[in-house]
């Protein structure tokens, strides 16, 4: 394998190649941008009208937006059907008010928080293991994508809002967010539209959002006249004071980093969950390695948080399919003035897409890129060039806050699947990836399940 160097220094004399005919790119914009990305070696433009927007996923190009030249590449206009939903929450916020906003959060997401949360997401796993149980005596297929949703649902509301919500109040919760989520997925590819045209949907997307904004702010009211709080995340971040100006957050700033952890929370995750149990299903035989670590480890049932730090080979699979299947497979950032990248120049204003999906892919960096090989992430082999050509999480200042959190849960929730199951694919059952903001196989994943 080639290693990667830093190639930004190099003479800017070449105009990013042209992705040529946009023939596809309204049909499937997602499947357009990632031919268009592979075709070409890390940098492609694309003109979708009169805009120039730029497909980048060579590493060095992408540390160059993502670290070493960040304050450049805002997240910008392109971000502005997120907006809509998650105002201006951590994913979308910029500059002073992120960093203020990035301190506030921090403590939410430290090790003794999540230990706090240890019983509450055992409890979680252990119900949905009864569930699958049922519905692998019942000889059914168990949609993953579906229960792997049902429960970071679950986890994630219990996460946030402790002892406030109801059954019934949590099911309306998930359901709004569902609509929400079903609407943002359908404005992403608007940035190139003209702001002035309706948009199939449109009606229906502010309703939902303004019908789950109701939802959030009683939730913060009511918490806020509580005699007493608790310590899940909310009573954490109405408690949450900035150190250099002792402010703390507004219903406004609640509302918009609540709507944030809640719709990436529990949609990352369990992508990341479907993923990684249609690779265990083509490979059986990695699904019986993880449980030889466990037996190895002396892991019987679900792991204590402490645990899961040894259950290397575990983690290695993970890893590998965060690889192959970045739950967020594009990334928006504006470049505020002209730059370089390499031997090219981008101009002021380029919108920018970054490409882990085809970064992770690319065979100048991973080899047999396309082979689900979980030991490529050993420490002998998982060297500083394989580290520069992977962030499923971001890389920089802006790596996700809840990465720990994200990966904990899916370590809890593999073990439960090898431990009780083995699965295949169900039968007849075709796997086509489609990109609704995250990148999920159509119509979920039916698995076939066998207690073990």
């Amino acid at each position: 394998m080639s290693s990667s160097t830093e190639v930004t220094s190099a003479p800017a004399v070449h105009k990013p190649p042209a992705a040529g005919l946009r023939t596809g790119l309204f049909r499937d914009p997602f499947r357009y941008l990632m031919d268009a990305a592979a075709r070409h070696e890390g940098l492609v433009r694309v003109d979708p009208g009169l805009l120039h927007v730029y497909v980048v996923s060579h590493p060095d190009f992408v540390r160059r937006i993502l670290v070493t030249n960040a304050a450049n590449y805002p997240k910008g206009s392109m971000m502005a059907p997120f907006r809509t939903a998650l105002g201006n929450g951590l994913v979308t916020s910029e500059g002073d008010y992120w960093k203020r906003q990035r301190r506030l959060m921090q403590p939410a997401f430290h090790s003794e928080q999540l230990r706090a949360m240890e019983s509450h997401i055992t409890a979680c796993v252990e119900r949905a293991v009864e569930r699958w149980r049922r519905t692998a005596a019942q000889g059914t297929p168990l949609d993953i994508m579906e229960e792997g949703t049902r429960l970071n649902v679950e986890i994630v509301l219990g996460a946030l809002f402790s002892t406030s919500l109801d059954a019934e109040r949590a099911e309306r919760l998930r359901a709004l967010t569902s609509q929400v989520f079903a609407g943002l997925a359908s404005k992403v590819w608007t940035f190139f539209l003209p702001g002035w045209l309706p948009l199939p949907g449109a009606t229906a997307y502010q309703r939902a959002v303004a019908d789950l904004d109701a939802e959030v702010y009683r939730l913060i009211a009511e918490r806020r006249a509580a005699e007493s709080r608790p310590r899940d995340l909310l009573g954490l971040l109405l408690d949450a004071e900035d150190a250099e100006t002792g402010e703390r957050m507004s219903d406004l700033q609640l509302r918009d980093e609540v709507f944030t952890l809640f719709m990436s929370g529990y949609e990352t995750t369990a992508t990341g969950i479907t993923w990684i149990s249609y690779e265990l299903a083509r490979h059986p035989e990695i699904a019986d390695a993880i449980v030889s670590e466990l037996d190895r480890v002396g892991v019987r049932g679900l792991p204590a948080f402490a645990e899961l730090p040894e259950l290397e080979y575990q983690r290695r699979v993970i890893d590998e399919a965060f690889r192959l299947h970045p739950a967020f497979p594009i990334w928006f950032r504006t470049a505020v003035d002209a730059d370089t990248l390499g031997p090219y120049r981008l101009p002021k204003n380029a919108r920018i897409i970054l490409n882990p999906h085809i970064t992770h892919r690319d065979p100048r960096f991973w080899e047999d890129p396309e082979t689900f090989d979980p030991d490529r992430f050993a420490p002998e082999r998982f060297g500083p060039a394989l580290r520069h050509a992977y962030y499923p999480f971001g890389k920089g200042s802006r790596v996700c806050i809840g990465e720990r959190l994200a990966v904990t849960i899916t370590q809890m929730v593999v073990t439960a699947l090898v431990r009780h199951f083995e699965f295949t694919i169900a039968e007849g059952f075709e796997v086509i990836p489609r990109y609704v903001v995250t990148c999920q196989p159509k119509g979920g994943l039916p698995l076939a399940l066998r207690e073990r």
